[in-house]
């Protein structure tokens, strides 16, 4: 729904029913309330109906440097991870055999009920060329309103930006502590005359492992570990109920510096019907869940109305959708639901909300056309100035690491417990896939796995109060960050960077209590 001024558009909003299997205790919906909707799919349209009506028409915008974002949003249970991703296991080592593909793709043999997002990518690069034949994919989910890397078992990462307070832990994991400062005269100097904003407004991630998608094989990969450890369980409406926000996003760096965004909604749930009530920590993650819903609610009830504050900085979800929602971004939402007349009351609010998005414009921009060469360099030489303030912190002790006053016998036997935590950890990580492939006989080996990692984890805990290891300071893990999101982009600029030394993010005790992994 483009405005007439070219400048400004409406988020393209669209519907999905789910089959319900009693014909005749199907709701009836009045067709003024779907009126707003661009796409209206009905429960025997294919996943191919799905992309094609509700996101192709982003592909050009993307590729023309416009940053555009899609997600979904509905009640537990009424289809949104099945949308964007497909049925569960749809992306093992059989996915592509013969007997399983029944449809053909942009040239590419695939099963018919993958979903938007496999489709996508692989529409990216079917388009993208010889020159810019791999896309940059990053995955988090935001559960209990922290974030956490998919792509590297879960280590929490950081989400800042303009506007974020600087604290350490809170929303979104650690982020740089702003430093005491004095004057002359020993006053305290307030931190909002030291802390300086960023250029652009907008939240981002720091730290998030970047993966290399360059053909259907590698798509399958990043998949596969998305399904594993991604947070899901079942309940009495969804035997597999996603318990976090899942954020993807998509970057070819040697094409432009726009990025597309996919997020799968968890689902919002009443815990007396799902039956979470009788569990605690389901009951929490529905609190939590329905929690940032709420929030995000708000954010689309206050930029419908037209108000001239929106509270972006309530969830962690709404600051990561803070330019997706009202800012310079192609955005597309998409509503599931399902005719069920237990369900009337939970379909007819998320088409409201679905109602609300389609009145939200955002603005029309482009990324700023750059020189690649040019930006590689800049990139190069800032990796090397990081490097560079990263070895003079290692050497005046701000690094953290082993305390070299303690007895080289405690600091081997951290050590040494140190990397059996990361073995079983490892071993922990391959168990859950296992047993989300469908794999048997695995729960008895997790179980042991589980075990050995909370008392390695306990002792390392225990080690770390007495002092054996120190914390590194904020800079550095700052400094840290800011080089892995480095080696991410030169990556995919097609840079060789196997020269380039790895480093592993610090340990820190609050990493660890959370399931560090280096």
């Amino acid at each position: 729904m483009e405005k007439k001024n070219g400048h400004s558009f409406a988020i393209s909003t669209s519907l999905r029913f789910k089959p319900n299997g009693d014909s005749e205790n199907e709701i009836e919906i009045n067709k003024n309330l779907l009126s707003p909707f661009s796409s209206i799919l009905s429960p025997h349209h294919d996943q191919l109906k799905c992309y094609n009506d509700a996101c192709v028409g982003t592909v050009d915008q993307f590729r023309k440097g416009y940053n555009c974002t899609f997600f979904v949003y509905g009640q537990t249970g009424s289809g949104k991870t099945y949308t964007l991703f497909g049925p569960p296991n749809a992306f093992n080592g059989k996915s592509l055999e013969d007997e399983n593909v029944s449809e053909v793709f942009k040239g590419i043999s695939i099963p018919s009920t993958w979903g938007i997002f496999p489709r996508l990518v692989l529409h990216l690069l079917g388009q993208s060329g010889a020159n810019h034949s791999s896309v940059i994919a990053t995955a988090v989910e935001i559960y209990m309103d922290n974030c956490y890397d998919l792509m590297k078992d879960k280590q929490k990462i950081a989400v800042a930006g303009y506007g974020r307070s600087c604290k350490t832990s809170g929303r979104g994991g650690f982020i740089e502590t702003t430093q005491v400062r004095r004057d002359s005269t020993g006053k305290w100097i307030p931190p909002s005359t030291t802390v300086t904003r960023p250029k652009t407004e907008g939240y981002e991630m720091r730290g998030a492992k970047s993966v290399i998608i360059s053909d259907v094989r590698t798509l399958l990969n990043f998949m596969c570990i998305v399904e594993a450890t991604r947070t899901s369980k079942s309940h009495n409406l969804n035997e597999r109920s996603s318990r976090s926000h899942c954020v993807i996003t998509l970057s070819i760096p040697s094409l432009s510096p726009s990025k597309y965004m996919l997020v799968d909604l968890a689902g919002s749930e009443r815990i007396v019907k799902s039956g979470a009530i009788k569990d605690f920590t389901k009951a929490a993650e529905a609190r939590n869940i329905n929690t940032s819903l709420t929030s995000l609610g708000r954010c689309i009830s206050a930029l419908s109305s037209g108000n001239s504050f929106v509270p972006y900085r309530d969830s962690v979800l709404t600051m990561l959708l803070k330019q997706s929602l009202g800012g310079k971004c192609f955005t597309s939402v998409f509503i599931t639901g399902t005719r069920d007349e237990k369900m009337s009351s939970e379909t007819m609010a998320s088409i409201q909300f679905g109602m609300r998005c389609a009145r939200i414009t955002n603005q029309k921009q482009t990324t700023q056309k750059i020189n690649f060469k040019k930006m590689k360099e800049e990139l190069r030489a800032e990796l090397n100035d990081i490097d560079e303030d990263i070895s003079v912190m290692i050497k005046s002790g701000s690094a953290g690491g082993l305390n070299p006053d303690f007895p080289k016998s405690l600091q081997l036997s951290f050590m040494s417990n140190l990397k059996k935590y990361h073995a079983h950890n490892s071993a922990l990580q391959h168990c859950k896939q296992h047993i989300k492939a469908g794999k048997k006989h695995m729960e008895k080996p997790m179980k042991y796995e589980e075990s050995q990692v909370r008392n390695l984890q306990g002792i390392l805990l225990r080690s770390m109060t007495t002092g054996v290891w120190k914390d590194p300071c904020a800079a550095y893990i700052k400094k840290m960050q800011k080089r892995t999101d480095i080696v991410s982009s030169l990556k995919g600029m097609g840079e060789n960077v196997e020269s380039v030394p790895k480093m592993e993010m610090p340990l820190t005790f609050d990493n660890l209590l959370l399931g560090y992994n280096g």
